[in-house]
Order: C-alpha cells, then structure tokens, then sequence
C-alpha cells in the first residue's frame, strides 16, 4: 500500500498553473475532422502509433488551423521581450545538462524568458539548451492548483478512478520577478486524495533545489498511521495506481532537466493538442489570485454512441498544426524504468504534445498526448501556459489512463511562506 500511496502523490505534487473565459479566434482557413476516412492528410503530423490507430478508426480528432504569429502572443510581450534579451547570456553544462550564467558562471538563481532564444540545430548541446526553454516557458504563471481526476480505461470502460488536488509554487521562470527563497527551490508542490474515501487525506509534498545534481526531496503521507515518509526520485517512472499514467507524463516530463541527457534528432510538423489556441481570461478574485472556468475534455467511455475506443477524447480537444523539435531524452539512473523517450516539442512555445516510450531494453510500449491552454490577466500583464489532459495509452495492453481534465483552476502569485511544509502535509486531514 505504500507503494500505492507514493505513485499517487508525487506523480502531480510538481505542476505547471494557470487559467481563463475563451477568447475571440481568428479564422484562419476551415476546421476539419481527420479520421479513418481521410487518415493520409496526416501523414507525418502524428507519431506513426498515433496515425496508425486513426487509419483503424480508434481515433479520429478534429483540425483547427491557426495564424502562427497570433499563436505566439498566447505568451505576453514581457516574455517575449526578456528571452530576446537573453540572448548570449547563458550556457550549459556538459556532463549534467546544467544551466550556467556566463557572466558568474554558477546557475542563475533566477530568470525569465527563454534562457535560448535562438537555437543551432548544429549545436552538440541544442538538445540541452531546448529543454531548458521548455523548462521557462512552464514557470511563467507562477504557481497555482486544481482539482482533477486520474481515470483508468480500457475496452471495457472506466475500471479505475482517483480525485485528487494539487497546488504548486514556482520561484524561477515566473512573471513579476524573484521570490525570497532561502532554500534556494525552483518550485514546490503539494497534493492531496480526496477519492476513493480509503485513502482520502493522503498526502505528499515535493521540493525541487535549484541545484545541477540534487535529486528532488518529496515525502508522503498517511493519516492511519500518521507517518510522514521520504520517497524516491526515480519514483516517477512507476504507474500511478496501477494506471498507465506516470510522474513524468506532467507537461509530457515531469522531472528535472538534469536528469535526463537530451539530444535532437530532428525537426518537423506535428498536429498539437490543445483545448483551444486561443486564451482563456482569468477572474481576480484577490490581490494575488485569478481563478475561471475550463470547458471538460469529455471521454468516448462517458459519451453514449460515440465512436472510437473509449478513451477518446470526443469534446473540446482540438489539434492544431505546429512546427516542433523531435528530442530523444534518456535517464542514467538505474532505477529509471524508462529507457530511450522520443518528445515532440514546439519550436516556439516549448510545450511538448507527444511523446513514444520504450523500455530499458529498447522496446517501444507506451505513448503519451499532453494537452494544454493558454491564459492570462486581463490586463496581458502575464501570460501562463498550462497542461490540463494527458492521454497515456500502452500499446502493449491496449489500454489507456486520462490525467488531469479539471473544470476549475486558481492561479496563485502569493502562497503563504510556511504552506509547502511537512506542516502542512501532516495535517490535510484535519
């Protein structure tokens, strides 16, 4: 059971946050539905075992072509502004994939924008320098949370559910400058059961140092005994509650750039998932927090009549086309269950939108879609981008799990200082 308790918890304890109303789009060409009827038109827009299941009639999704430049302000000026600022202004490490402040040399404690905004496909550490932008792009909104649920799925239907919440603090990468941080953390997460009722108050919390070779220190904890366990980095490879859905399908990766060495492979087209390419405007509720309302990604099992496999999202997912590097990260740590994971990464908004998993002994098995929106204040003072459905499908079982799918989100800029403790963990239950 304690197993069971970690794969739950520190799979969501570091997130990504932010939120909004949908915002007018500009209509830029007509929407279509790629399905097994026209399956060619996506050739070399989809991962081969993605295309493969839409030549089959498993999947079918719906295109929404967009302007590219008006794509790029779902990100604010300030952003974009600040990464062409840094231009020249950092470098990496070698050995570990660290980020390095040229004018110090140590890491920076803190930054915004890009890290590299222009990348050299022929640079030997590009692969590096991409992950770190896909790092930045994620911490802009600041810190916030939600409420969501994990669904196991398979060709019978739903066989497995978990509600759970979540709350994160970013300290590098935010708009609105650095945070006092005396312990020196790029983010901190906390998260908590709420179903079933037999681990409700479950709890576990994750701290992740700004340091190039620390592991990420994260403990959980059970209410029946009342004690407060250290738990394994490597952890985040394991299912989470026996579901095909782990730590690192957060944002597509969920850990920290130095853990895996990168490498690019390539560049191409992928059709991205999203819940619309157009922003969603938050409501303040406070001096420090914006919260809205996010449409549901609805799943083919709770959908009457719909077709495909059940665990198709069949409402409010769109794909639309966007250029991308095609990485290949990889795990030294021998307790790493994943071997090679190839990710496809937008070149100018780093999110990655899918990616293929093979295991340790070079063998393909599993496939991850990573879904986000766009939001900001109504002000456009900042801007954030958020993950909000991951799709995990194991080829091998022909089954899937559906993360996230939140209806609600708050965003946060000024948690308590003391709310990321081992205090607070012990004490979800009361």
């Amino acid at each position: 059971m304690r197993r069971y308790f970690l794969t739950i918890l520190c799979a969501f304890a570091i997130a990504a946050s932010a939120t909004g109303t949908l915002a007018d789009s500009a209509k830029v060409g007509d929407a279509w539905v790629l399905d097994s009827n026209n399956w060619q038109q996506a050739e070399g827009l989809l991962p081969e075992v993605v295309l493969e299941r839409v030549k089959k009639g498993d999947y079918w999704y719906n295109i929404q072509p967009v302007d590219p430049e008006k794509f790029k302000q779902n990100y604010s000026k300030q952003f974009w502004a600040a990464s062409e600022s840094n231009a020249g202004k950092y470098t990496v490490l070698d050995d570990v994939c660290g980020l390095v402040d040229k004018s110090t040399g140590k890491i920076p404690d803190f930054y915004f924008g890009l890290p590299f905004p222009e990348i050299d496909p022929e640079d030997p550490r590009a692969g590096c320098k991409i992950a770190w932008n896909f790092n930045s792009a994620g911490g802009q909104g600041g810190g916030g949370g939600a409420t969501f649920t994990l669904n196991g799925i398979d060709m019978g239907g739903e066989y497995k559910r978990i509600k759970i919440w979540t709350h994160l603090k970013a300290y590098l990468g935010k708009h609105g400058g650095p945070l006092d941080n005396p312990e020196n953390l790029r983010s901190a997460g906390i998260t908590g059961v709420l179903e079933p009722t037999d681990i409700d108050g479950v709890g576990g919390l994750t701290k992740r140092t700004n340091h190039w070779e620390e592991q990420d220190k994260s403990w959980f904890y059970v209410p029946a005994t009342r004690r407060v366990r250290r738990t394994s980095s490597a952890s985040r490879s394991d299912p989470v509650a026996g579901m095909d859905i782990f730590a690192d399908d957060l944002n597509c990766y969920g850990g920290k750039i130095e853990y895996y060495r990168w490498k690019l492979v390539g560049k191409g087209e992928i059709l991205a998932p999203l819940l619309s390419p157009d922003p969603l405007v938050m409501k303040k509720e406070s001096a420090t927090r914006w919260s809205t309302e996010i449409p549901y990604f609805k799943g083919g099992y709770e959908t009457p009549g719909a077709t495909g496999v059940p665990w198709l999202i069949v409402e409010n997912l769109v794909l639309v086309p966007r250029p991308v590097w095609i990485l290949e990260g990889e795990s030294e740590d021998p307790y790493y269950n994943f071997g090679k994971v190839i990710m496809y990464m937008d070149r100018d908004m780093y999110r990655i939108y899918w990616k293929l998993v093979h295991n340790r002994a070079g063998e393909y098995f599993y496939n991850a879609m990573c879904a986000y929106h766009f939001s900001h204040d109504k002000e456009m003072t900042w801007t954030a981008v958020t993950p909000n459905l991951v799709v995990g499908v194991n080829d091998k079982l022909n089954r899937a799990a559906l993360g996230g799918r939140y209806s609600e989100q708050f965003i946060e800029h000024n948690f308590p200082y003391d709310y990321f403790t081992l205090q607070t963990l012990t004490h979800l239950s009361d």
